[in-house]
């Protein structure tokens, strides 16, 4: 288990005084435009290429390969109401097709459709998780465009914009109401601002949505109205719990990729990338 690294900071640090049915719309407000949401000079420019194959051994569904990991979403372990689609009405997608909730929904509840995964990242560094998806729905773009998102076992997992010198963090329940955490990231010398996302968050998940998705889109963004990107820290190579639970009904899922900050864009969308499962 990789140990948070602002529970360190904390040792050293000195004493202060002082149920719906598909037709019904997803009554959410993240309504980021996608030049805002999809802006890259919001990514943070911290982090190294993951490019080794150290780390631990012992099963694992999927591995960073090159600072890149990647699963094609009709390869998750699905639970419940999530089902395997491959409608002409939505063409493009990857492989043999995608994943969506097609059960009630629950806008403030993590605990249902939930789905894990262990991820083998192969470099400490910073990732950046990126998905492959579009709303399944209607015509609205800030309706159905949304599922759960937890990841466990990394020092650190938020949502950030801004330089990576003046960092606009914001984290999840019950983290970001925790005094002593949040003293611990605010006293980091890039960080800038510390504050509770905007939107639902619960027992350490985040809503994560796509903005202006009515067609694919690598769009993938925390914090309604003001699009941050979610991100992993880890401070030594090791195996993560990433896990999905249902949200809004119709969030179409393509595809998943995690990136070392310092791969590109271009390189971490490439669908001619195969999936990086672990080998047996």
């Amino acid at each position: 288990m990789i140990t948070p690294f602002w529970l360190l900071l904390l040792a050293c640090a000195p004493d202060e005084t002082g149920s719906r049915s598909p037709s019904d719309a997803d009554a959410d407000t993240d309504t980021d435009t996608d030049s805002d949401a999809d802006a890259d000079t919001d990514t943070p420019e911290t982090g190294s290429t993951a490019t080794g194959d150290t780390g631990p051994v012992g099963p694992c569904d999927y591995e960073t390969v090159d600072g890149i990991a990647i699963v094609d979403a009709e390869d998750l372990p699905l639970v419940g109401d999530w089902t395997l689609g491959d409608d002409a009405e939505f063409s493009g997608y990857h492989g043999t097709g995608y994943v969506f909730w097609d059960g009630p929904q629950y806008l403030g509840d993590a605990t249902n459709g939930l789905m894990s995964l262990t991820l083998r990242f192969h470099a400490a560094g910073r990732y950046e998780l990126r998905w492959r998806n579009q709303v399944g729905l209607g015509t609205s773009t800030t309706d159905h465009n949304d599922t759960w998102v937890r990841m466990t076992g990394v020092a650190d997992f938020f949502g950030v914009k801004g330089p990576s010198t003046a960092e606009e963090r914001v984290y999840p329940e019950p983290q970001c109401s925790d005094d002593a955490f949040v003293k611990a990231i605010e006293a980091l010398p890039n960080v800038a601002t510390v504050g509770c996302v905007e939107g639902s968050s619960t027992d350490g998940f985040l809503k994560v949505y796509s903005s202006g998705a009515s067609d694919w889109s690598w769009s993938t963004r925390t914090n309604d109205n003001d699009g941050h990107v979610v991100v992993i820290e880890l401070d030594a190579p090791g195996d993560v719990t990433f896990e999905l639970a249902a949200r809004s009904s119709f969030h179409l899922i393509d595809r998943l990729v995690w990136h070392d900050v310092g791969v590109g864009d271009g390189e971490a969308e490439d669908l001619d990338r195969p999936n990086t499962a672990c080998t047996p």
